[in-house]
């Protein structure tokens, strides 16, 4: 890959510290008083994901999210007030308050809905793919999903359907090891959830390094760019950890010095 231009790596850094300054602030609310809803932090991940995958993609590309996706609505520029609003139950949030955390959908961003029925998205994720390849846009569909996700049926269902019509669909599995509260490795017979059953549709097992910003970025461009150029879909393994527990409300959550 061609060395990443500096504008692109400061913009990277950019939007990682916006992220990472919002989720502290988004929190305060959750922890000082009960009754102010839930949130499902990203600390230790989310960021690298977000902005890398963000950057790489166009404008008009379309973008899938799971529940703990806030992080990623705000790297395709959803403003920030939206959010925070809608995480509050605001009437100016994106979805009028009546979404939450685990609901986000911004269409003028191609933010096509943050799903929390895990591994629902991908399915409806091949629907906009299929979507741009009918009618020749040259978009891509971006989705996201957790490592829980990849023993749904679902997942399997969705992959092998892009792989037979050659969806322009990229999909990426956030490994951050745990299902919740249950390791990933405990319940799967594949040390690589996603990456060892690339193969089984006929898919290169990508594995990338999702706490390196540059690198996620080099890996989805250069899958992005396959996709639109009529190569098929894409799933990327993208290995992180998560640093605290699966919301703000539940055993093993932050510790206090990362409450803002």
């Amino acid at each position: 890959m061609p060395e990443i231009p500096e504008a692109t790596s400061l913009e990277l850094y950019r939007k990682m510290t916006e992220i990472r300054l919002f989720e502290k602030r988004a929190l305060r609310p959750v922890h000082a008083e009960p009754g102010q809803g839930d949130d499902a932090p990203g600390y230790g991940q989310q960021r690298p994901f977000a902005a890398g995958v963000s950057q790489a993609m166009r404008d008009d590309d379309y973008m899938f999210v799971t529940y703990r996706g806030h992080n990623h609505v705000l790297a395709r520029g959803t403003p920030m007030t939206q959010v925070m609003a809608e995480l509050l139950g605001r009437e100016n949030g994106l979805m009028h308050g009546k979404g939450g955390s685990m609901h986000l959908l911004d269409t003028s961003r191609g933010i096509l809905g943050a799903y929390a029925i895990i591994g629902a998205q991908l399915v409806i994720a091949n629907g906009s793919a299929w979507s741009a390849l009918y009618r020749g846009t040259g978009q891509v569909t971006v989705c996201f999903l957790g490592d829980g996700a990849t023993n749904i049926g679902a997942f399997h269902e969705a992959l092998n359907l892009a792989a037979v019509w050659q969806l322009p669909v990229v999909f990426i599995c956030e490994n951050n090891q745990y299902m919740e509260y249950t390791p990933i490795g405990s319940v799967t017979a594949v040390a690589r959830p996603a990456a060892d059953r690339a193969a089984s549709y006929g898919l290169d097992p990508v594995v990338v390094d999702g706490n390196d910003v540059e690198a996620v970025y080099e890996v989805a461009q250069a899958a992005l760019g396959r996709a639109r150029d009529g190569g098929g879909p894409a799933l990327i393994e993208a290995l992180t950890y998560r640093h605290g527990g699966h919301s703000a409300r539940r055993p093993g959550q932050l510790p206090a010095r990362h409450r803002g």
